[in-house]
C-alpha cells in the first residue's frame, strides 16, 4: 500500500527541488500536477514532437485505476514519456532491446518507430500504445503495459513493475534485481524519478544519475539500462 507523506516528512534536498521517495513513499493522484501544467513545463523540453506527443497521449481518455481519474492518467503517461525518452522517439535502449517514448521491449510484434523521414504523430499513437497497453506475442500479453500493472497495483508498484518486469518488493519500490555480476538491471530510482516528474520537476532542474547515487543513495545503472 502506498504512503502518503508530507513534504516535511520527505527528504528534500533543496539543490534541485528532487525529493528523494523511498520504501513506499509516493504522491497521491490528487498532489500531481495537472496535465496542462506538465505539458506547458515540458513542451520545450519534448522538442519539435511536442504538439504530436500530447496530442497523442491525450487519446488516452479511461483510467485504467480507479484511484486516478483520466487527466491523471494522462498526466502519469507523460511523466513517464519524460522519464524514458524525453520524448525522442529514436531512443534505443538496453542493449538494443527498448523502443519509443515509453522505451517497451516488443517480443511478439514490430516495435513501433519513427518514419525515416521523422517522428510523426502516428508514429508517436503507436508508441503510446505498445506502452500504455502492452502488445501481442507469447503469452497474454508478451510485455504488459502500464494500464495493465495498473489495474491491480497502486502507482509506485505498477512503475516499478513497468521498469523491473515485476513488483520485487511491496515494502520497497526502489529494489531492483541484480545481474550475475551484481549490477543492477533496471533503475532503482524509477519509481522515485517518475513520482518527481509528476510533483512538477522539470528537466532543466533535474539532477543527474551521479548526483541521484550521492545524494539519495540510489545505485546508479549501467549506461546501457538507460531510464
Amino acid at each position: 500500500m502506498q504512503s502518503q507523506s508530507s513534504a516535511v516528512e520527505l527528504q528534500n534536498l533543496g539543490k534541485t527541488g528532487y525529493v528523494c521517495l523511498y520504501k513506499t513513499t509516493f504522491p497521491l493522484p490528487p498532489a500531481w500536477e495537472s496535465f496542462d501544467g506538465l505539458s506547458k513545463a515540458n513542451q520545450k523540453a519534448l522538442g519539435s514532437g511536442s504538439a504530436d506527443i500530447l496530442k497523442a497521449i491525450q487519446t488516452f481518455s479511461t483510467s485504467p485505476n480507479p484511484s486516478m481519474n483520466a487527466k491523471q492518467f494522462q498526466a502519469l503517461i507523460l511523466a513517464m514519456v519524460m522519464q524514458e525518452s524525453g520524448g525522442n522517439g529514436n531512443v534505443v535502449m538496453d542493449k538494443q532491446l527498448s523502443h519509443g517514448i515509453l522505451q517497451v521491449q516488443v517480443k511478439g510484434e514490430q516495435p513501433a518507430t519513427c518514419d525515416p523521414s521523422g517522428c510523426t504523430y502516428d508514429n508517436y499513437l503507436k508508441m503510446l500504445q505498445q506502452g500504455v497497453y502492452g502488445h501481442s506475442g507469447t503469452g497474454s500479453p508478451a510485455a504488459p503495459g502500464i494500464a495493465y500493472w495498473l489495474g491491480s497495483n497502486s502507482t509506485g508498484p505498477a512503475l516499478r513493475a513497468y521498469n523491473s518486469g515485476s513488483v520485487i518488493d511491496r515494502f520497497d519500490y526502489q529494489k531492483v534485481n541484480h545481474d550475475s555480476q551484481g549490477r543492477p538491471t533496471s533503475t532503482e530510482s524509477y519509481v522515485s524519478d517518475v513520482g518527481n516528474r509528476l510533483a512538477g520537476v522539470t528537466p532543466d532542474k533535474f539532477p543527474d544519475k551521479e548526483w541521484l547515487s550521492h545524494i539519495c543513495g540510489f545505485e546508479p545503472v549501467p549506461p546501457e539500462v538507460g531510464s
